[in-house]
C-alpha cells in the first residue's frame, strides 16, 4: 500500500487537478490512501477536498506549516495505515498516467534495498528539468549542486515534488525534519538518506510537466532594504537560522563560508 502525502494551502483548483491525477499515476500497481494537510486555507479547498475525494484523509493546519512543516505533519499521521511505501507530492504536480506505476517499477528494479526514487518535471514549453534529482558539483563546496544529465540517473539529493520512499526509511532516517518550515527539508532528507547508504535514483521519464516557481526564484534572488526581513525571517525566503542549521549539518569544513556566500551573492545581484 502506497500512503501519498500532500500538503496545501489556497490554490483550490490546482490542488483537486493534482489530487484528480492521482488514481491514473497508480494506475493499479498498487492500493493507495490520500494523506493532505489544508493548512488554514480561506479559498474553500478544505470543503472541495472533503466532496470531490472524500476517502482521502484530510488534515487542518495550524496556518503556519508551510510545505516542510505540512509534509511532516501528513507523514505523521499516515504512519498508522502501515504503508509499504510514502509518496512525497506537491499539490502543483499535475501526474501523467502511470507516473507512480514507473517509480516503483524503477524501485523494484534496483540492486539496492535502500533505495528512494525521485520524479522528473519538466518545463512544458522549453522541456527544460524544472525539478528532480541533483549531484554535488565538481569544487570545494559540499553545497553546490547541478542537475542530472539525461544519461545519469544516480542522485545526491533532490526535490520533494514527487518522491517514492520505501517504509524502512522511516526507521532509517526517520521524517523530514522539524528544524525546517518551508525549504531545505527536501534536499536535507535526501543529503541525510546518501549518509545513511540510501541510493536515490531518478526515473528519466517525466512525471509532469511543471513550470519552476518563478515567484521564489525572484524572492531569494536580491537582497536589499525593502525586502530584507521577508529573505532572512521569513519561510520562503532564506531564515537564518533554518539556512545556518542546514550549513551546519551539510556543509562541511566550509560551512561558514557557505552560509555567508549566499546572502552575499544576493547583496551582488543587487549591485549588478
Amino acid at each position: 500500500m502506497i500512503a501519498i502525502l500532500l500538503t496545501c494551502f489556497n490554490r483550490r483548483e490546482t490542488t483537486l487537478a493534482c489530487l484528480a491525477s492521482i488514481e491514473a499515476a497508480v494506475g493499479g500497481s498498487a492500493p493507495y490512501r490520500i494523506v493532505i494537510v489544508d493548512d488554514g486555507s480561506s479559498d474553500g479547498t478544505a470543503e472541495a477536498i472533503r466532496e470531490a475525494f472524500p476517502e482521502a484523509k484530510l488534515v487542518i493546519g495550524t496556518g503556519h506549516l508551510y510545505w516542510n512543516g505540512g509534509m511532516r505533519r501528513a507523514w505523521q499521521v499516515s504512519l498508522s495505515l502501515g504503508a509499504d511505501f510514502y509518496v512525497w507530492l506537491n499539490d502543483d504536480t499535475i501526474l501523467r498516467p502511470d507516473a507512480i506505476r514507473d517509480l516503483l517499477n524503477l524501485y523494484h528494479g534496483q540492486n539496492f534495498a535502500k533505495t528512494i526514487v525521485t520524479g522528473r518535471t519538466v518545463d512544458p514549453v522549453t522541456k527544460r528539468v524544472t525539478y528532480g534529482g541533483y549531484r554535488k558539483a565538481r569544487g570545494l563546496s559540499q553545497l553546490r549542486f547541478r542537475r542530472l544529465e539525461w544519461n545519469e540517473i544516480h542522485c545526491d539529493s533532490m526535490n520533494g515534488n514527487c518522491v517514492l520512499i520505501p517504509k524502512s526509511a522511516v526507521a532509517d532516517i526517520g521524517l523530514n525534519s522539524r528544524m525546517y518550515r518551508h525549504a531545505f527539508g527536501d534536499n536535507d532528507y535526501g543529503l541525510r538518506a546518501t549518509r545513511l547508504g540510501y541510493h536515490i535514483v531518478e526515473l528519466k521519464k517525466p512525471v509532469a510537466e511543471q513550470a519552476a516557481n518563478l515567484d521564489d526564484i525572484r524572492t531569494t534572488s536580491t537582497l536589499s532594504f525593502a525586502n530584507w526581513r521577508r529573505i532572512l525571517l521569513h519561510p520562503k525566503g532564506v531564515p537564518i537560522a533554518e539556512w545556518w542549521w542546514f550549513c551546519r549539518q551539510h556543509g562541511g569544513a566550509l560551512w561558514p563560508v557557505n552560509f555567508f556566500w549566499r546572502y552575499l551573492k544576493m547583496l551582488r545581484l543587487r549591485a549588478g
